[in-house]
C-alpha cells in the first residue's frame, strides 16, 4: 500500500493530464499499484500492529536508567540520552523522550502538607540564584536575599552582588530590623558561608563567622537536611512566584537602577505592595511576639581581618587584591568587608573604600596609583591593571594620538591628563578630552588643565550694583533693656 499522501498525488497527476505510466515514472511506483488506486475512490486505510515486530533498544538500559533517576532525580532527558548513548544505546532521542515521559507518568503525584506556624516561632531564609537587572552602568548579575515569616506569610527580598556570609547576615539583619525585632529561630539550608560541615541528623558544625552571630543575637537555627530545600517551603514557594513578578514589572515599568540602594528600595517598596490585607494584619499579631533584637555589629557581620599593604600597594582579602595609597605599604591596616563595599582602616582613621569584588576579582582605584604611575610613566604599559586608565574608549583614542605626536612622552602626558581626577570629576575629564582633541592638534594637556582648571568669574558687565544697607536701627531700640539704655547714653 501507499500513503494517504501518495494516493493524493497519484490521483493530482492524473487531474493534470498524465497517463498511469507517466505517473508511475514520477512517482517511482509499479504502473499497476497506480492503476490500482486510480481505479479506487478510498484512500488506503492501515490497521495497526497486533505485536512489536522488532526490539525495544531502550529495554536493555530501562534499570540503569531507574538507578540513575533515583540518585539525581532532575536530570533532563538530553542529559540521560547521551548517558545511555556513551553506554552504548544506538536508539533514536525520540525514544528517550517517550518512555521517559511514560516512566514520570506512572510516578505518583506529590502531596504537599499545608503547615501550622507559631507568631514569631521561625522565619526563613534563602538566596534566589543569578538574576539580571539593569543599572545604569551597565546590566548586573544579582543574587536576591528572600526572607519569610510562615505564620503571617510576610516576605521581603533585598539584592546583592554575592551569595557570601557578609550578604546573608545583612539580609538576615535587615529583615529583622525592619520588623522590629526577631524570630526565636531562624531555618536555612547548609549554607558554606555558615555551615563548615553536616552532621548527623540536625547537628551541624557551623563557621567560626557564623557561630559568632549565634551567640550575638540568640536566635535558634534549625538548618535543612541536606537536599531537602522543600522543608522551607515558604520561601521556596515565595521565590518562585517572585521572580517572574519582578522581571514583568522591571519590563513594564522601563526601570533603570541608580545603585543598590535604588533596587532595594524598589524590591521593598514591590514586596509591601504584592502583601494582602490579611497577611499585614497577620503580621502586626506576629510583631507582638518578637524577642528584642540585637544592634548591628560589623565585628558580627563581616569576617575582619588584619592585613598588610604588598609593595603592589595592595592588601589580598579572600582571594582578592584592593588598592591601598602609597603611604600605607608595608603598614599593617584593619579590612571590613561588607556586602556592597569593602573598607580599609588603620587604627580608627578611614583610608580607602573599594566596591565589595567577587573572589578572584580585584579592585585598584586611580587615586591610589596615579602618583606613582607619573613618577613611573611606562610601567602603564604593561601593567597588570591598565583597563582602569581606560573607563571609556574616549581616553584610548586620547592615548593613541599622544603616540603618534611623540611616543617617548605619551605615558607622561596621558597620566598627567588623567591626573586631573583629584580636582574634578572623570566625566568632565572625559568630555574635556572629547573637546581639545576636536580644536586642537598639540599641547594637549595643556588645553584641557586651561578648560578644566581656569576660574570662570563673572564679567563686570554682569555684576548687578547693590547700594550698601543703610538700616533704621532706632526701631530696635525698644529691646535693648533700660539699664543698658542709660550706658549707651
Amino acid at each position: 500500500m501507499v500513503s494517504a499522501y501518495m494516493f493524493e498525488k497519484i490521483r493530482k497527476l492524473k487531474s493534470e493530464g498524465k497517463n498511469k505510466t507517466e505517473i508511475a515514472q514520477e512517482l517511482g511506483l509499479n504502473w499497476k499499484t497506480v492503476d490500482k488506486y486510480l481505479k479506487s475512490n478510498t484512500p488506503p486505510v492501515y490497521k495497526a500492529r497486533d505485536k512489536i515486530t522488532r526490539s525495544d533498544p531502550f529495554a536493555s538500559f530501562l534499570p540503569r536508567v531507574e538507578a540513575l533517576l533515583e540518585i539525581i532525580p532532575d536530570l533532563s532527558d538530553r542529559e540521560i540520552f547521551e548517558f545511555i548513548w556513551a553506554d552504548g544505546y544506538r536508539g533514536s532521542e525520540r525514544t528517550v523522550n517517550r518512555r521517559l515521559s511514560e516512566m514520570r507518568a506512572q510516578k505518583p503525584k506529590e502531596r504537599f502538607f499545608e503547615q501550622e506556624y507559631v507568631a514569631g516561632e521561625q522565619s526563613q531564609f534563602d538566596f534566589k540564584e543569578r538574576v539580571d537587572l539593569p543599572f545604569i552602568d551597565g546590566p548586573r548579575i544579582i543574587y536576591l536575599h528572600v526572607s519569610t515569616l510562615p505564620f503571617s506569610d510576610t516576605f521581603r527580598v533585598r539584592a546583592y552582588p554575592s551569595t557570601n556570609f557578609e550578604c546573608f547576615m545583612d539580609g538576615v539583619h535587615s529583615f529583622f530590623e525592619g520588623l522590629g525585632g526577631r524570630t526565636k529561630n531562624i531555618r536555612i539550608d547548609n549554607l558554606s558561608a555558615c555551615v563548615a560541615r553536616v552532621l548527623k541528623g540536625q547537628e551541624r558544625k557551623w563557621t567560626a563567622a557564623f557561630a559568632r552571630a549565634i551567640k550575638h543575637y540568640g536566635f535558634g537555627v534549625l538548618p535543612c537536611n541536606p537536599g531537602r530545600g522543600n522543608e522551607k517551603g515558604d520561601v521556596e514557594r515565595d521565590i518562585r512566584t517572585f521572580i517572574s513578578r519582578l522581571r514583568h514589572q522591571v519590563q513594564m515599568q522601563n526601570i533603570v537602577f541608580k545603585d543598590w540602594d535604588h533596587v532595594n528600595l524598589w524590591l521593598l517598596d514591590f514586596c509591601e505592595n504584592l502583601q494582602g490585607k490579611e497577611s499585614k494584619e497577620r503580621l502586626l499579631e506576629e510583631k507582638k511576639s518578637l524577642e528584642i533584637l540585637s544592634q548591628r555589629s560589623d565585628g558580627v557581620l563581616s569576617r575582619t581581618e588584619t592585613v598588610s599593604g604588598s609593595l603592589l600597594g595592595t592588601i589580598r582579602i579572600m582571594k582578592s587584591a584592593y588598592s591601598v595609597p602609597d603611604q600605607y605599604i608595608g603598614l599593617t591596616m584593619r579590612a571590613v568587608p561588607g556586602p556592597y563595599f569593602l573598607k580599609v582602616y588603620r587604627g580608627k582613621e578611614l583610608i580607602a573604600t573599594h566596591p565589595r569584588k567577587p573572589e578572584g576579582e580585584n579592585s585598584v582605584l586611580l587615586e591610589h596609583v596615579l602618583s606613582s604611575l607619573l613618577r613611573k610613566p611606562r610601567a602603564m604599559i604593561r601593567w597588570t591593571h591598565r583597563a582602569i586608565l581606560f573607563p571609556h574608549p574616549i581616553f584610548e583614542k586620547y592615548y593613541q594620538r599622544l603616540l603618534t605626536l611623540d611616543a617617548s612622552s605619551a605615558e607622561r602626558e596621558f597620566l598627567k591628563s588623567m591626573n586631573l581626577i583629584y580636582h574634578v570629576a572623570l566625566p568632565d575629564i572625559q568630555a574635556g578630552l572629547e573637546l581639545v582633541m576636536e580644536h586642537h592638534k598639540d599641547d594637549y594637556f595643556e588645553h584641557l588643565k586651561k578648560l578644566l582648571l581656569t576660574e570662570r568669574r563673572p564679567s563686570p558687565e554682569n555684576v548687578i550694583a547693590l547700594r550698601p544697607l543703610k538700616p533704621n536701627l532706632v526701631q530696635y531700640d525698644f529691646f535693648i533693656p533700660q539699664s543698658k539704655k542709660e550706658k549707651i547714653k
